[in-house]
């Protein structure tokens, strides 16, 4: 393949969109397999943990008085682990991705995504501390989210200062989203690159990062965020259509809707692929452009 107009240079935003697509687009064949694994994994481990819950709840059995119940139970559990694993497995090849993305970024040779796989998993348990630590960093989001909502229905009597209360919170509200947002979409490319400088540091490289990158990165986030909302109802919209007359179902049937799911959750496992090569291209030219000054 032909990659040499990848190369970095300084560019806009909107340049940087477009080259992450073709980048994506370039890739898609040595890295389809690699891909579509962990989203089949998944989708079969979801279906496994939605055994019992469909039986107790859809059918109205008690899967505990029942013989096989516990048999059920089990397939349940058994479903957790393989969509653990497997989500897992997905996120080490997000992580595969950015280096893929960077050979590519960089001019460099360029091997299948499973050479940038095995590099990953060979200091497996440093990404797995990270993943961990990022978990606990997005709860604490939840939580102050959470926290800032029931503040919100809290105040019940609408005077002056309750209503300066208000919108103060809701300013925390979306300073709040909008920072996950940022955070979220640039942790991977914070990870990748500085794997050797320990967890504490990487957290504080990818806070700076944002910090001195703040509008720019909003505006890509953005563009992304729009971008794939305008995919997903896209898709949406085309597979109701198209169950919903060949196969003659309804849009509400239970079917209807896990086809829906289904193949919403592999576009969406794309999607994010995608986003990996936009964004590790955002951070690499950033960079770039910081050694530059000196």
């Amino acid at each position: 393949m032909n990659t040499k107009e990848l190369v970095i240079k300084k560019e806009n935003i909107v340049n940087t969109f477009f080259i992450g697509w073709l980048s994506f687009l370039a890739t898609l064949k040595i890295s389809f397999k690699q891909i579509i694994i962990p989203a089949i994994g998944q989708l079969f481990g979801i279906f496994m943990i939605s055994l019992a819950p469909i039986l107790e709840y859809r059918e109205m059995i008690d899967i505990r008085s029942t013989p096989d119940g516990w048999l059920y139970i089990f397939l349940s559990l058994t479903g957790l682990a393989v969509f653990l694993y497997f989500l897992w497995r997905y996120f080490v090849v997000l992580a595969g991705v950015n280096l893929l993305a960077r050979d590519i970024y960089d001019d460099r040779a360029i091997a299948n995504l499973s050479f940038y796989i095995s590099d990953i998993t060979r200091k497996k348990w440093s990404y797995f501390r990270f993943l961990i630590g990022y978990t606990l960093i997005t709860t604490i989001f939840v939580a102050m989210s959470s926290g800032i909502i029931y503040l919100a229905q809290k105040i019940v009597i609408y005077d002056f200062l309750t209503s300066i209360a208000n919108i103060l919170l809701m300013f925390i509200q979306t300073m709040l989203l909008l920072g996950y947002v940022l955070f979220s979409n640039i942790a991977i490319q914070g990870y990748v690159f500085n794997r050797i400088i320990g967890f504490n540091r990487t957290i504080a490289k990818i806070i700076t990062f944002i910090k001195k990158h703040f509008v720019q990165l909003t505006l890509l986030c953005i563009i992304t965020l729009c971008f794939s909302n305008i995919i997903a109802y896209l898709i949406q919209g085309i597979i109701t259509l198209l169950i919903t007359n060949p196969l003659n179902l309804y849009p509400d049937d239970s079917i209807a809707i896990a086809i829906r799911f289904s193949i919403g959750l592999i576009i969406n496992t794309f999607v994010i692929v995608l986003m990996q090569h936009i964004f590790a291209r955002y951070y690499l030219v950033a960079e770039q452009d910081e050694v530059r000054m000196f």
